[in-house]
């Protein structure tokens, strides 16, 4: 962000503090996108809090997370959630580790969130 001054003040006005969560959760690391061989979607697992939380996140459109739910969904205070935000911010800086996959196992990753 140092490229460009002002970027950063401007994100935050735009995203609030999830724009600050979001850094934070790039910076520790762990973020994952999954891409399909044959479709080229693509899936991410973000890190949550806690060690043993990880978000399906499809950035523009979804995360798994309940700050989604309520504050994005259900309250319309917020844009997009941490997790949203921290993949697309870790694919533009290249910070995430990106895991060529079969569609098959894309499709497991989703049904398996449907039974937590």
């Amino acid at each position: 962000m140092k490229r460009w001054p002002g970027l950063a003040a401007s994100l935050h006005m735009l995203y609030g503090k999830n724009f600050t969560k979001a850094l934070e959760v790039v910076d520790n690391g762990g973020i994952m996108c999954f891409v399909g061989e044959r479709t080229g979607r693509t899936l991410y697992k973000v890190p949550g809090r806690r060690p043993a939380d990880q978000y399906l996140v499809f950035p523009a459109h979804f995360c798994s997370c309940q700050s989604f739910q309520f504050d994005v969904v259900g309250r319309s205070e917020a844009v997009c959630c941490k997790h949203q935000l921290a993949a697309r911010l870790a694919t533009v800086l290249n910070r995430l580790a990106v895991v060529k996959t079969c569609d098959i196992a894309l499709a497991r990753m989703l049904l398996e969130q449907c039974d937590d």
